[in-house]
Formats: structure tokens, sequence, C-alpha cells
């Protein structure tokens, strides 16, 4: 299938000010959505809903975790930077999360920026690489000199200390080292035989923030995880692969979901289907067996999470046919329903990005008002924070009592 275009030409375009062109495709007013499966109330589906309500209510004594995999969308993390900053609004900031260990072209963080030299690493990623380490997330960071090294330049300042591990794999021990503008601090890395291990915290860190490895011999490294020193409030971690459907997951290495368990996610959110979307040739019925199949696996592996499901946004893929339904891509609606099956059926929390939006072919209009690129798949800035404003009033009408 051929893949869709990245955020690399949103981020671009984000930095030119005024009006984007409207696209070729006329703008109509969009016709109601397709019927789609009811969806169980969504407080009494969820059946951990009540312990992320009470991790949430006392978020100022204890950290509340929140994953969110995904495809470009979620890897430009503008959609997922206003969630995160609306969850640390209300309950407070618990640190930046976990991100790749090194540069990542075409991805970003809201509150961080990794920097280092091209010289010192080797970037393979999932997306269209093959590798039999891939570790949860789906980034390989492979150091190429002794004292290979990254820097942490924080987005915007902040005065905040930190908790730092880095998730890594090492056939001979090893060893890190973190360097800000006050103090240094260093842990030994262990051999892991194979397997994916998060080391212990450095504690009291501060951004910008140099880490450095001694050697590069049999070492890989799969990210960092951020975390505020005070081990409260929020911590919104954005795995995202540009291209990405939900089936990107097979090809991390076994073991990623004790990764994603040692992160201790109280929510954790997949929105996918965007590129299954766009798939002609996707069968519907594997689609939705494997999707059942994946969240079985997770309740399996995180037994008190909260899961929920974005559905696909809308999308156009013919511009030029001339029916709103002929220029949506084939596959929209069978995964839109796909993943509402699924929702209903393992009781996980679903939201319809589409229904959001306004239903079939609203993206036109969305894309008229400057909130959606040109492509009519991806969104502006704005347009991801107006997104992101209705999902985190559909979570907070879910959560919001317990607070009072």
């Amino acid at each position: 299938m051929k893949r869709l275009p990245g955020p690399m030409t949103l981020l671009s375009a984000l930095l030119v000010s005024g009006c984007s062109p409207v696209s070729a495709v006329a703008t109509q007013p969009a016709p109601s959505p397709a019927k789609v499966v009811r969806v169980t109330k969504a407080a009494d589906a969820e059946p951990n809903l009540r312990l992320l309500q009470n991790k949430l209510k006392n978020a100022q004594r204890q950290a509340v975790t929140i994953v969110q995999l995904g495809d470009s969308h979620t890897a430009a993390d503008l959609l997922t930077g206003e969630l995160r900053t609306r969850f640390q609004q209300d309950y407070g900031n618990g640190g930046i999360g976990f991100i790749a260990g090194s540069p990542v072209p075409g991805t970003r963080y809201d509150q961080v920026r990794i920097t280092a030299a091209k010289s010192q690493w080797s970037l393979i990623s999932a997306r269209n690489q093959h590798s039999d380490r891939f570790p949860l997330g789906g980034y390989l960071s492979m150091p190429l000199t002794a004292g290979a090294h990254v820097h942490l330049e924080p987005t915007p300042p902040t005065d905040m200390r930190y908790r730092v591990s880095t998730l890594y794999q090492a056939g001979s021990n090893n060893r890190v080292q973190a360097h800000d503008a006050y103090t240094q601090a260093a842990r030994s890395l262990p051999m892991t035989n194979g397997q994916w291990r998060l080391s212990p915290a450095m504690d009291n860190l501060a951004l910008p923030l140099d880490l450095t490895f001694a050697s590069s011999q049999n070492l890989a490294v799969g990210g960092w995880n951020i975390l505020g020193q005070s081990n409260s409030g929020v911590v919104f971690s954005t795995l995202g692969i540009n291209g990405a459907q939900l089936s990107v997951v097979d090809k991390w290495q076994p073991g990623w979901l004790d990764t994603l368990k040692a992160l201790k996610p109280d929510l954790l959110i997949l929105s996918y289907g965007t590129n299954e979307a766009f798939d002609d040739d996707l069968d519907v019925g594997l689609y939705e067996s494997q999707h059942n199949q994946r969240i079985v696996q997770l309740r399996q592996a995180l037994p008190g999470t909260v899961l929920l499901i974005i559905g696909a946004p809308d999308s156009i893929k013919n511009k030029g046919a001339s029916s709103c339904q002929a220029r949506l891509p084939r596959s929209l609606h069978p995964v839109m329903e796909a993943q509402q099956r699924v929702a209903q059926q393992n009781r996980t929390l679903y939201w319809s990005w589409q229904k959001f939006m306004g239903g079939d072919c609203s993206i036109v209009n969305w894309q008229a008002q400057d909130m959606a690129r040109p492509d009519l798949v991806h969104f502006s800035k704005e347009g991801y924070i107006k997104v992101a404003d209705g999902l985190y009033d559909y979570l907070n009408g879910l959560i919001a009592p317990s607070k009072h």
C-alpha cells in the first residue's frame, strides 16, 4: 500500500503564515454520516474507568500515566500535545513521558527537542525497515561511536526536575551518563540477554540535558522515559509512526508488552485507521479479527488500564470524483465500523473522530476553514487543537465527577 505523507510537510506548512489554498474539491455541506454500530454507554462499558477516575482525583499525590499509540496524527504531537496540555493544566504536570532514543525525521515532541550528531547514530524505523529487535514504539537507535550522545532541549524552557531512564538492549555491560547545567549522574547498564530493559532512573535532572553512552558495542537504544521528580501529575507519552497501521506492533520484538507494562499506563489510547482506510485491498474481516486479538492481549497484559479506541478521521482519497461517497477512501467506513465492534466486544471506550468532524466529506469544510491540510488527510495546528478539545471534552465528561 502506498503510505500517506507524514507530518513533515505539515510541520513545514505550520511555519508559513497566511491562509492555505482550498483544495480543488468543492466545498459543500457534509452529508450525515452512515449508520454505525451502537456502542454501550461508556461509563458501563469500560471496567477500569473508576480506577482512572480515582487516580486522577489523587494526581497531586501519585502520577497518572497516559500512553497513545498511533500513526502520523500521533507522531506530529499536535493533537496529543494539546491533550497533554489540557490534562496537565487540570491535574498537574507529571513530566514529558517516553520519547525516541535519537532524532526521528518527521516526528516531533511538544515539550522537548532531541538533537544528535548524525555521525554518532543510526536510526532503524519500523515504518519501512526490517529488524527483529524493534522495541515498543518501533524506533531502534544504534550508537556508532564510543561516547555517542543526545541532547534534550525543553520546549518551552522549564525549571522542572526529572527522573530519566533509558530503554536499552545490551550484549555487554555499559554505562549511561547525564549532564545538565547543575549536576552529573550515571547509571550502569547491565547486559540484557537480548531483551529490552528500562534502566534505573537518574534523579533530579534539569533540561537542557546531555546523555552519553560509554560504549557503542552491542548496544541498542529504544528511548528515554522522562518523568517529573515529584511523581505526581499526568504523564502523556506519544508513540507514533508515520504511515503506520495497527499491525505495526507485529514488527516489534516479543516482549514489547513488558515494556508497556513497565510504563504503567492508566489510560492507553489506540489511534490508527487512516492508513487502513486508504488500503483498497484491506481484508476487513482479517483486520477486525486481528484488532480484536490485540485488544484481548492488551486486556490480559494491562488488566487495570482503561483502553480507548479512536475511530479513523474523515479523509478524501479521490479528489476528482463527482460524489462525496466516491471521494471517500474505499475502506473508511468498514474500518470505522470494525473499530466500533471491537470496542463494543471488548468493553473499551470509543470516540468517533469522523462523527466529531461532521461525517462524510466534512474534512473539505475543515480545510476551507484552514483546519485541515490541502491533502485532505492531515490537519493544521488549529485543526488538531479543535480535535483535541473535542476528545478532551469527551474524556472529561467521564472523569470530571472524580474531581469533586
